[in-house]
């Protein structure tokens, strides 16, 4: 019998995932790769034995019952539904998922993503989710799918949280998988529509716009990050197939810019020379944009990037304190922040900084300290979020107790709200900084003159909207964050 596989990215609205209105009116999108991979993994596989569905219930901004209408459509005698969820949006998964089993009370229910991959314990102590995938998922979700189909043992499961009777059982934790080459493409085709995912406005220079995924796994040391689905295990996919899935998503999805979404894109100069080469052989163009470090990069390098197409890289910088940046295992220097931005203002490669005040060690002085550092150097953009401990990180470890991680409210975990204060500052007073520093940023002359130009392209309007919401988020007062009993 054929397996009917739902995949639900539970309903949040923007305005709850960014704790503001207008910020969540101007928030961007990106194709969830994560569970396209599982999609694609199990249809190829599973050799046609499953039928995949996928519902992206917070990219269309669906309610709960509008969610659970849609999946009425798709139900079988052999159905599964799987919700895959962060810390913030994770009420909302508990919710829709409770609903499922209020209206279809057999179904089971796989949960799976970052928050129970770091959290296990505090994710499937909510009886509406019947078993857990933790960590990478292709694999995982298959073998899980398998024996539960042929009535196996699922204890033979490596990466699972299942329950027998009233206790909890965890398999052994599944290795990481070596050979990225081996995983098909992801199931974009069972997006809606692809070209109505559009990153935030400084995140792309033309539409339509995609990500890409190239490796997994980050060995960088900063205590704030989160490694509990991909690790610290660096893992790459080859520069041929790399390129393969570029000609797949420019021919079949007409894709005209690509965002490569990894942690660390630039970090193996090789492969990067090597993807490009064949691109430039092929004839095949596109702009594109990447994260990376400082530390990744010359300018040679930089120069190879800009002249086959990078036109942003967005750096994480994180303070502009020496001290704080020892204090999170951020593990670069300033000098090399400044070098490196200057470089890429040279070659006209835009930059976006990416900086967190209200680290643990901050103080009203540091956090000046990083606001002069970012007017200083000459970053085309910045993000500026709130110190947040996520789950899996060794901030979480160190500042949240055992006995905390089971009643916190982790809607608001979603790095705009303070979570944790710095000894001799208030939460308050860190969103009032958080503040300031885009103001003192964007409310420059230069850069306002620079926005409006962008409004003269064909994504003006678009530009217009998110500006115009930007500029009403920067002038109404701080919203005041009351203080948890």
């Amino acid at each position: 019998m054929k397996t009917t596989y739902i995949i639900v990215y539970p309903p949040i609205s923007r305005a709850e995932r960014y704790s503001s209105k207008f910020l969540g009116a101007a928030g961007g999108s990106q194709v969830p790769l994560g569970v396209l991979y599982i999609a694609s993994y199990l249809e190829n596989k599973g050799n046609g034995d499953y039928d995949v569905k996928f519902i992206d219930a917070e990219h269309q901004q669906f309610t709960i019952d509008e969610t659970i209408n849609l999946i009425k459509g798709y139900i079988t005698d052999n159905t599964y539904i799987a919700l895959t969820s962060t810390s913030a949006c994770f009420n909302r998964t508990v919710e829709l998922a409770e609903k499922i089993k209020d209206v279809f009370p057999k179904i089971k229910i796989i949960l799976g993503g970052v928050h129970v991959s770091a959290l296990p314990e505090h994710a499937m102590s909510f009886n509406c989710f019947d078993y857990a995938v933790i960590g990478e998922g292709e694999v995982t979700t298959f073998e899980l799918l398998e024996a539960l189909n042929n009535n196996s043992d699922l204890s033979l499961v490596d990466g699972i949280v299942y329950r027998q009777n009233s206790s909890l059982i965890f398999t052994k934790k599944r290795c990481p998988i070596k050979k990225l080459d081996e995983l098909p493409f992801p199931a974009r085709h069972l997006v809606k529509d692809i070209h109505s995912y559009v990153p935030t406005l400084c995140d792309y220079s033309t539409l339509p716009v995609t990500n890409i995924i190239t490796s997994r796994g980050c060995p960088g040391l900063c205590t704030f990050c989160s490694h509990s689905v991909f690790g610290r295990t660096y893992r790459e996919r080859s520069a041929g197939n790399i390129f393969e899935e570029i000609k797949e998503v420019i021919s079949k999805y007409k894709i005209r810019e690509i965002h490569f979404n990894d942690d660390t894109f630039l970090l193996n100069k090789r492969r990067i020379y090597d993807l490009f080469n064949m691109c430039k052989e092929n004839n095949i163009k596109f702009s594109w944009s990447c994260f990376a470090r400082v530390d990744n990069v010359d300018y040679d390098f930089l120069k190879f990037l800009k002249e086959n197409g990078c036109w942003h890289i967005a750096f994480g910088v994180e303070s502009g304190d020496p001290q704080v940046l020892l204090d999170i295992k951020k593990e670069i220097s300033l000098e090399k922040v400044e070098e490196v931005i200057n470089w890429c203002h040279k070659l006209k490669i835009k930059t976006k900084g990416h900086f967190i005040v209200g680290h643990p060690t901050d103080t009203l002085e540091s956090i000046e300290r990083t606001i002069k550092f970012a007017l200083k150097v000459p970053f085309s953009d910045v993000v500026v979020t709130v110190s947040t401990p996520m789950p899996g990180s060794e901030q979480f470890t160190e500042l949240i107790s055992e006995e905390e991680k089971l009643r916190l409210d982790y809607s608001k975990f979603n790095s705009w709200l303070s979570i944790v204060e710095p000894k001799g500052i208030s939460g308050n007073e860190v969103l009032k900084k958080q503040k300031e520093f885009y103001k003192r940023f964007y409310l420059r002359p230069s850069v306002i003159f620079r926005y409006g130009l962008s409004l003269i392209s064909f994504a003006g309007p678009r530009r217009f909207i998110t500006l115009f919401m930007n500029f009403l988020y920067l002038v109404l007062p701080v919203k005041t964050q009351k203080k948890e009993p």
